[in-house]
Protein backbone atom coordinates (compact mmCIF):
# COMPACT_ATOMS: atom_id res chain seq x y z
CA UNK A 1 0.00 0.00 0.00
CA UNK A 2 0.93 3.44 -0.71
CA UNK A 3 0.43 4.81 2.92
CA UNK A 4 3.43 1.80 3.56
CA UNK A 5 5.94 3.62 1.91
CA UNK A 6 8.75 5.09 4.31
CA UNK A 7 9.95 8.88 3.26
CA UNK A 8 11.70 9.86 0.41
CA UNK A 9 10.92 5.77 -1.25
CA UNK A 10 9.30 5.57 -4.53
CA UNK A 11 7.18 3.29 -6.21
CA UNK A 12 5.34 2.36 -9.25
CA UNK A 13 0.94 2.74 -8.64
CA UNK A 14 -0.21 -0.81 -9.48
CA UNK A 15 -3.83 -0.02 -8.76
CA UNK A 16 -6.59 1.61 -6.73
CA UNK A 17 -9.48 0.06 -4.57
CA UNK A 18 -11.32 3.19 -4.28
CA UNK A 19 -14.68 4.11 -5.32
CA UNK A 20 -15.41 5.55 -8.55
CA UNK A 21 -15.93 9.52 -7.77
CA UNK A 22 -12.47 9.07 -5.52
CA UNK A 23 -10.58 7.62 -8.51
CA UNK A 24 -11.88 9.65 -10.84
CA UNK A 25 -10.42 12.79 -7.88
CA UNK A 26 -7.03 11.18 -8.10
CA UNK A 27 -6.49 10.44 -11.60
CA UNK A 28 -7.13 14.04 -11.96
CA UNK A 29 -4.36 14.54 -9.66
CA UNK A 30 -2.33 12.24 -11.41
CA UNK A 31 -2.40 9.34 -9.39
CA UNK A 32 -3.07 6.50 -11.74
CA UNK A 33 -1.66 2.69 -12.53
CA UNK A 34 1.50 2.89 -14.16
CA UNK A 35 2.82 6.79 -12.53
CA UNK A 36 5.50 6.39 -10.56
CA UNK A 37 4.94 8.30 -6.91
CA UNK A 38 7.62 9.13 -3.45
CA UNK A 39 6.73 9.79 -0.11
CA UNK A 40 7.55 12.85 0.95
CA UNK A 41 6.71 12.71 4.76
CA UNK A 42 3.73 11.08 6.49
CA UNK A 43 1.71 13.58 8.83
CA UNK A 44 1.55 12.42 12.70
CA UNK A 45 -2.05 10.78 13.96
CA UNK A 46 -2.99 9.57 11.09
CA UNK A 47 -3.10 13.25 8.91
CA UNK A 48 -2.80 13.49 5.36
CA UNK A 49 0.44 12.50 3.50
CA UNK A 50 2.68 14.49 1.10
CA UNK A 51 3.50 13.25 -2.08
CA UNK A 52 5.33 14.01 -5.37
CA UNK A 53 3.69 13.08 -8.60
CA UNK A 54 5.05 14.10 -12.05
CA UNK A 55 7.29 16.76 -10.45
CA UNK A 56 4.78 18.35 -8.49
CA UNK A 57 3.72 17.93 -4.07
CA UNK A 58 0.12 17.04 -3.60
CA UNK A 59 -1.38 15.77 -0.05
CA UNK A 60 -3.57 13.15 0.27
CA UNK A 61 -5.95 11.32 3.09
CA UNK A 62 -4.44 8.29 4.99
CA UNK A 63 -7.89 6.69 3.84
CA UNK A 64 -7.10 6.98 0.66
CA UNK A 65 -3.34 6.16 0.80
CA UNK A 66 -4.32 3.12 2.09
CA UNK A 67 -6.39 1.75 -1.07
CA UNK A 68 -3.57 2.37 -3.64
CA UNK A 69 -1.55 -0.53 -3.93
CA UNK A 70 2.22 0.49 -5.41
CA UNK A 71 4.98 -2.06 -6.14
CA UNK A 72 8.44 -0.73 -4.87
CA UNK A 73 10.78 -0.76 -8.04
CA UNK A 74 14.61 -0.36 -7.18
CA UNK A 75 15.21 0.98 -10.40
CA UNK A 76 12.51 4.21 -9.74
Amino acid sequence: KLYELQNNESAIIEGLTVNEHAETRLSEMGVMPGTIIRMIRKNPFGGPIQLKVNNYYLAIRKEDALKINVKIDDNV
